[in-house]
């Protein structure tokens, strides 16, 4: 068999493509190793972030379910002082009736409705203020 060139220039390429690949190779396993690395502190970086949200969450959680205990005792204390007022039927059964336009002359039930309505409006707008917070607090 005989070879146009000489058997040395084709030893030369091919060491020459062996040291290319090694090179590109090299080349690969660096680049990927960086990406490796990038890739944990990207996570790492992630994890933090996740940790700090939640710990900002759980705070705001907490504060918003005192308030809501707070809103609650309130309610309670307050039912029971309205237990003192007529009720609708005392009232019917002695021939009184509504005597008034101020709230001191509500009779015990329409007063225990409307302190229920007020505390869950003040719950809800406690919500509203956490998600809100929340919300803040994430997208900062």
């Amino acid at each position: 068999m005989t070879f146009p060139l000489p058997i040395s220039f084709y030893v030369k390429a091919g060491l020459s493509a062996l040291v290319v690949f090694a090179i590109w190779f090299s080349g690969y396993r660096v680049g990927y190793s960086r990406l490796v690395a990038y890739k944990a502190e990207q996570a790492t970086i992630t994890q933090e972030k996740q940790n700090q949200h939640q710990a900002e969450v759980d705070k705001l959680r907490k504060d918003k379910n005192a308030e809501i205990n707070a809103i609650n005792a309130k309610l309670f204390a307050t039912l029971n002082e309205l237990r003192s007022r007529p009720s609708r039927t005392e009232a019917a059964s002695n021939g009184q009736g509504f005597t008034g336009r101020t709230g001191l002359s509500l009779f015990a039930e329409d007063s225990a409705f409307l302190v229920g309505e007020a505390a869950r409006a003040d719950k809800l707008r406690i919500e509203l203020k956490a998600c809100y917070a929340q919300y803040d607090a994430i997208s900062k």
